[in-house]
This record gives C-alpha cells, structure tokens and sequence, in this order.
C-alpha cells in the first residue's frame, strides 16, 4: 500500500473529508513515485497513463516547437497533470519535467476507469478538480494573452 497523505488529498483535491471506505479506495488505486530534478514524468507524445497530481515541488510543463522546448507553465504542489491526455484518449500535448524533487501521486488509466465506473462520489470530486485546474489554466492564459497583445501593439496607449 502506498504512502499517501489523505489530509492533502483532502485539502487540495477533493475538497471534503473521506470517508473511511473512500480512503481504502483510493490508497489501493494510488501509485507514489518521486521524480529528481530534469526527470521527465509525462512526455509529449506519450499515451495516457492515467491522472497525476503533483504532491510536492515544481515542475516545468513545456511542448516542443521548431525543435526547441518552449515552457508554457511552472506549476507547484497541488496542480493535476495528464488529464487532457486521459480524458480525450489522447497522446500527451506536453511534457512535463521536474524542476526539482517531486513526489507525485498518480491514479493509472486503468485506476481512473473503475473509479469513473464503480466510485461515482470521488469520480465526481475529482472532475470538480480538474475543471477548477483548466479554469485557472485559462484564466491564467487569458492574462498573458493579453499582455503579449499589448506588447505586440507597443504598450498602453
């Protein structure tokens, strides 16, 4: 069984307590794998391996442009990586690299499909999750797409 802190699983994913049987369910499905710096945990191109959630330090999440790795985000503990892969049955649209060390908890495809099937409950808090992260995802490019349209036109005027 996985060493899996359900109090931030609490906190920062599902947004409730657990339930007893809830936490059991979810210490089986979990996989806990810590990454080192300049690891790669997802890989543009890569399938789906299901729903990962970064439960300690910073990684940076990049795509490849002209040969060239353009980063398009640094995000920290608590942000939820591979969901656009998984739910469009998709190959990943980024990769993403360890800044430093991390520990992530990773819920595999196979994992995510019983839960999406048999744990109606935590399937739905964990896609309340996901449209909270893409909505800040958004909110956040809204921001710079505004600032590089700005740049682009020479300033404020």
């Amino acid at each position: 069984m996985a060493n899996v802190d359900i109090k931030w699983l609490e906190e920062n994913i599902f947004s409730r307590t657990l339930s007893n049987h809830e936490q059991d369910i979810l210490l089986e499905m979990i996989d806990v794998k810590s990454y080192t710096q300049s690891d790669k945990l997802i890989t543009e191109g890569d399938a789906s391996q299901g729903l990962f959630l970064l439960y300690s330090g910073t990684v940076s999440l990049q795509y490849e442009k002209h040969g060239q790795a353009v980063r398009i985000a640094k995000l920290e503990a608590g942000a939820q990586m591979g969901d656009m892969a998984f739910f469009n049955h998709d190959l990943a649209s980024a990769t993403v690299k360890a800044l430093e060390t991390c520990e992530v908890y990773i819920i595999p495809e196979k994992s995510m499909d019983c839960l999406m099937q048999k744990h109606k409950e935590l399937s739905h808090d964990l896609m309340l999750n996901t449209i909270r992260n893409l909505g800040s995802a958004l909110k956040n490019m809204n921001g710079f797409n505004a600032f590089a349209q700005q740049y682009i036109q020479g300033g404020t005027r």
